[in-house]
């Protein structure tokens, strides 16, 4: 469960609606009722974080172009870097250095 994931807090909200009608009592009604509102903040919140921030970078695919990738380091299997073949041209926009305004 992400906490992050407003549908699950509107779910959540919406199981405790349902069972505040299901109660006699007015304070245990009353007190299902204000979770229930307190869910849906935190659903509200999770809708404006996710607005507000991007993904987390883990969970999604590289960003780097494929271009770059193939000259990025990987490990094998074992957990030991590979060896890149010495024969690969390395692209023109990976070797140029910082831009002028930069130095």
């Amino acid at each position: 469960m992400s906490y992050d994931d407003s549908v699950h807090w509107h779910g959540r909200a919406k199981e405790m609606l349902a069972r505040a009608e299901q109660m006699d009592e007015c304070v245990t009604k009353n007190v299902l009722r204000q979770v229930a509102e307190a869910y849906e903040s935190l659903a509200r919140t999770a809708e404006q974080r996710a607005n507000r921030f991007p993904p987390n970078p883990l969970s999604r695919t590289p960003v780097l172009p494929a271009e770059a990738r193939q000259f990025a380091p990987r490990k094998d299997r074992t957990g030991a870097l590979q060896t890149r073949a010495p024969g690969i041209e390395i692209p023109r926009f990976l070797k140029r250095g910082p831009r002028a305004e930069d130095v």
